[in-house]
């Protein structure tokens, strides 16, 4: 298995070793050219200024925070200190397409455990303070630098607001004390403390992920099972002259946990399940930039596939679980059925690796079928 980034650390050492366990700094994970290009602080400014994409501006001064929420206005711009600021925008990777170059570096993970990149630039000691998060996250130093304290997983804190909309801890003994240059690359598990600080002017780049939410994947389960579940309860036999004013017969208990247990123990909630981590945050999006495609002129795109290289776009997710003679297939949200045979394919389109259909198929009908879902979910894109 190849090394990750470019450092001499396999993927299966990071998993074994790191993933969720522990902080990992990998100098010069990144050439410092390649980040140079990615994005600049003006263009940054300017999509903290669009009202569809999402940015905080964050202020501090002698323990005073102020955070203001995006779009901003221009003019903000004229009137901030040359230090304690920071612009932080949000998802920018489905909006500016070089950032989505990180999301593709990072082929050893699940596309569906991706989330999104982050960016923020920061002016001298500028920062969000000591925080923790709930979630595994990448932090891609850019142009500048960066002095991170982190602390260890799950290390007790002392949580506060200096403003009601920001969350953060009270300083913290610091495992690791360090400044970052451009491409270096330091991984944060999640409920790990830490806290950034930029030296003079620099942006970060973090690549965060999303994990199942619990919640999310009820109520998700909740829309799959929603015929299973509307039924009404009935006591035939049950009443009678005996039954005590008010008191619920224990048999109204089994009958919902029976129900609930059926809709949850089948399919349907891997379904769920996979439709809830495919979701995209912006799937407009893919309808802007391919269009909308009816089924007919999937089924002839389908076709197409076995004469011209294609890979999946950078904003599809694309996930499935495999059956004893099926693959449930889950992309952007949708789920379709697949045969068993077009597993190598799927495997091969989520390393984000160029496909050619009749490479991988003994029956092309089938794989027609698997090609026509992913075209019209938007999640394919031809290269030639």
């Amino acid at each position: 298995m190849a090394n990750i980034f470019n450092s001499n650390i396999s993927a299966e050492t990071f998993f074994k070793d790191y993933w969720q366990k522990k902080p990992l700094l990998i100098r010069g994970a990144f050439a410092n050219d390649f980040m140079q290009g990615l994005v600049s602080p003006e263009e940054l400014a300017g999509f903290s200024l669009e009202e569809e994409i999402e940015s905080r501006l964050i202020r501090q001064f002698d323990g005073n925070w102020d955070l203001e929420h995006g779009p901003l206005d221009e003019s903000i711009y004229e009137d901030l200190p040359e230090e304690n600021w920071t612009l932080l925008v949000q998802s920018l990777d489905y909006f500016h397409e070089p950032l989505q170059s990180l999301i593709k570096a990072c082929n050893f993970m699940p596309r569906w455990r991706l989330d999104d990149v982050m960016v923020s630039f920061a002016t001298d000691k500028g920062g969000v303070g000591p925080h923790l998060d709930q979630y595994d996250v990448f932090l891609i130093q850019g142009a500048g630098k960066r002095r991170w304290r982190v602390g260890h997983k799950d290390q007790t804190v002392v949580k506060h607001s200096p403003h009601p909309e920001i969350s953060q801890i009270a300083a913290f003994d610091a495992d690791l004390d360090i400044e970052v240059e451009a491409g270096d690359l330091l991984y944060i598990p999640p409920n790990t403390p830490h806290w950034g600080e930029s030296i003079g002017d620099s942006i970060c780049y973090s690549v965060g992920f999303r994990a199942p939410n619990l919640e999310a994947i009820t109520q998700q389960l909740l829309e799959e099972s929603a015929s299973d579940l509307n039924q009404l309860w009935q006591d035939e036999g049950i009443l009678s002259t005996s039954s005590q004013p008010g008191q619920l017969p224990d048999k109204i208990n089994q009958w919902a946990q029976e129900s609930i247990q059926k809709a949850a123990f089948n399919e349907k909630l891997k379904i769920a399940i996979g439709k809830e981590v495919t979701q995209l945050k912006y799937p407009e999006l893919l309808e802007e930039q391919f269009g909308e495609i009816s089924l007919c002129e999937a089924e002839e795109l389908s076709e197409v596939a076995f004469f011209k290289h294609f890979k999946l776009n950078a904003l599809s997710r694309l996930a499935f679980f495999k059956e004893a003679d099926k693959l449930m297939v889950f992309i952007n949200g949708e789920y379709f059925s697949a045969n068993a045979q077009d597993l190598d394919l799927l495997e091969t389109l989520n390393s984000y690796q160029l496909v050619n259909a009749k490479q991988f198929t003994s029956d092309r009908n089938l794989t027609r079928e698997l090609l026509t879902g992913l075209i019209m979910a938007s999640a394919i894109e031809f290269t030639d």
